[in-house]
């Protein structure tokens, strides 16, 4: 879903991704007894073979609601395209039909709207839940109240769930705005059903968010037609966990092995920080308890999803259990909708089939090292204070399979050098016993938590995976076990052993669209800054003695924010003697603090020209050192 008060946006921006591949479904559901939710553990469990998740519509299909009538499929969903309320069907939850708006005309309360953020087709009616009543389908929708500037839910009626839904009374349905007696809780939005013994229920949240008030969700009865509210609402929960900044929104309830799972989506909608979390609770009303480890969030799709959120869950027609979620495109354009296997650990754990598996690192085992509050990290708690040579933390890793597979290992890094330089630190890396290597961990700058890939060779069943400090230091947040491994970076992470190289200031290039820019703790007492548009480019000189394999160490900074705060990555486009070549990533580091990357080239001998032009996010550049 979304809300209406946003933070700062930085701009249109492109982000480069990995590729994705084929959609995993038809995942039975394990039946098995609940576990507490407050307990930050691990999605502990040889699960379902696991591959990555590509959209099912590759469109702006944002906050889905599924419904399925025999074999048919209906999703439903917020505004686009001159289209109120999407609709799509299927029979088998790939392949999707368009289908005309299912919503043509709005309720007599509604006013005017549109949602900047949400793009120039946004006219705020939002997130839409469709559900069976006696004689057809209510339709629950968000649209703006013609008498306050709040989101409210109305409902409409249609006999066929193909529509057209035609709305009911004259009046909103639920509509905390502070208009016709009501108090002002910032309107309501993103409406969701759950039917439980015959009594029908509406979920919904209060948008406080929007004007400084809290973000709460509240379940409230329902008539069985489904068109009037028959008591008050019960609050469920509100935004009380860093990870879910100042939202709490699109809730869904489940019931399964009797508990009850109420999953929502937190955070900013806007890019890779919206998430989607999940609390439990024994009764209907509550209460409910908040888990500290999310169910959905980027990194546990290793960026192959961007902002997983605005999910439904329903049951399939083999009688297996999927999510439904939106995901933003690469390029922050739109919201894809996506399709996975919902499952459960035996001690009733809740995950996504096609997300990774997480393992906290302060549920592991500890030596000379401790364990550190924090609320930036994944499960409010990271392994610190590794600062000596037998200072280690080893987890349990179960694995569905033996061979090979990739760990994401999630870290921060803040070493410095002598010359306060930063610095990459570098953890041994042991698996059931046996070295596996030296993962390096490059410099992040402390709190600004990072995500590298790591292959190893797992065997079937549980695996320990131990990482002791080797040089300098880092904290170990979580480490992932990634659905299916990932093809080894051959990319050089140091310079060659031995060979000293050739030092390129980039401020002594030709500077495009650019600035140089006077900074002590830059190489040379200067940078390139402000390679903020398409064109913005520096172009080097680089004299070879002969032609050959040669190997650039590129000094760069790198604070780039996508728009709802989340560090990204950014990448340049290479070109040697104005032949196209790979793009070179730049990790997120923070601005002004130094690190280097190494990239491949082919130079020839004599005057070679380097250009690195501006393509995804943003990147200073200080040096480039040619070995």
């Amino acid at each position: 879903m979304r809300s209406t008060n946003q933070r700062h946006h930085l701009g249109w921006i492109h982000a480069a991704m990995v590729a994705v591949v084929a959609l995993a479904l038809g995942t039975p559901v394990v039946t098995a007894s609940p576990a507490t939710a407050s307990s930050p553990h691990a999605q502990h469990g040889a699960g379902p073979a696991r591959t990555a998740p590509r959209p099912v519509i590759d469109a702006n299909f944002a906050d889905p609601d599924i419904l399925r009538v025999g074999r048919v499929y209906h999703a439903y969903a917020t505004n686009s395209g001159g289209k109120n309320i999407q609709h799509e069907t299927s029979t088998d939850l790939v392949h999707w039909t368009a289908r005309p708006d299912a919503l043509p005309t709005l309720g007599d309360w509604t006013g005017p709207c549109s949602f900047t953020p949400g793009g120039a087709t946004d006219h705020c009616v939002w997130a839409p839940d469709v559900s069976a009543v006696p004689g057809g389908y209510a339709m629950y929708y968000t649209a703006r109240d013609a008498l306050a500037p709040r989101q409210c839910i109305g409902m409409a009626f249609s006999t066929s769930p193909d529509g057209p839904f035609t709305s009911v009374g004259s009046e909103p349905l639920v509509c905390p705005d502070g208009q016709r007696g009501t108090t002002d809780l910032g309107g309501a939005i993103d409406p969701s059903t759950y039917v439980e013994n015959g009594h029908r229920y509406l979920l919904w949240k209060a948008d406080g968010n929007c004007c400084s008030l809290p973000a709460t969700i509240y379940l409230q009865p329902l008539s069985a037609d489904g068109r009037t509210l028959t008591g008050p609402p019960t609050k469920l929960i509100s935004n009380d966990l860093a990870f879910e900044g100042h939202v709490v929104e699109a809730p869904t309830l489940v019931k399964h092995a009797g508990t009850y799972y109420l999953f929502f989506s937190a955070n900013d909608f806007g890019g890779g920080n919206y998430r989607t979390g999940y609390a439990t609770a024994t009764s209907l009303t509550g209460p409910f308890t908040q888990s500290h480890t999310e169910l959905m969030t980027t990194d546990l799709f290793h960026g192959t999803v961007i902002g997983p959120g605005g999910q439904d869950v329903i049951t399939a027609a083999d009688g297996s259990t999927k999510i439904v979620f939106h995901g933003w495109d690469p390029t922050y354009s739109y919201r894809a909708m996506y399709v996975s296997g919902l499952s459960w650990s035996p001690s009733g754990v809740p995950s996504v089939d096609s997300a990774d598996t997480r393992y906290q690192a302060e549920d592991g085992v500890i030596t000379d090292a401790r364990v550190v509050n924090d609320v930036t990290a994944s499960g409010e708690a990271k392994v610190g204070n590794l600062d000596n040579s037998d200072s280690s933390v080893t987890v349990r890793i179960a694995a569905d399979h033996s061979g090979p597979a990739t760990l994401g290992i999630r870290y921060d890094n803040g070493s410095r050098d002598a010359s306060g330089n930063g610095v990459a630190a570098t953890d041994k890396v042991v698996v059931n016993g046996r070295s596996a290597g030296t993962v390096t961990l490059r410099n992040t700058a402390w709190g600004n938590w990072s995500m590298t890939p790591y292959n190893v060779h797992l065997h079937r069943g549980w695996n320990t995976v131990t990482l002791t400090k080797a040089t300098y230091y880092a904290e170990i947040d979580a480490i992932d076990l990634y659905r299916s491994p990932v093809a080894p970076d051959r990319t050089p992470t140091g310079p060659p052993p031995g060979v000293t190289p050739t030092r390129y200031e980039a401020e002594d290039g030709s500077v495009v669209d650019a600035r140089v820019i006077a900074d002590p703790s830059a190489s040379g007492g200067a940078k390139v800054g402000g390679l903020d548009n398409a064109d913005s480019s520096v172009t080097l000189t680089i004299q070879r003695a002969r032609a050959g394999r040669a190997l650039l160490g590129i000094r760069f900074g790198n604070g780039s924010l996508d728009r709802s705060g989340y560090p990204v990555a950014s990448s340049d486009l290479v070109t040697v003697d104005g032949r196209r070549t790979a793009d070179v990533t730049f990790p997120n580091t923070t601005w002004d603090n130094w690190s280097t990357v190494y990239y491949p080239v082919q130079l020839h001998r004599g005057s070679n020209t380097v250009t690195f032009t501006k393509s995804t996010f943003y990147a200073e550049l200080d040096a480039v050192d040619v070995y």
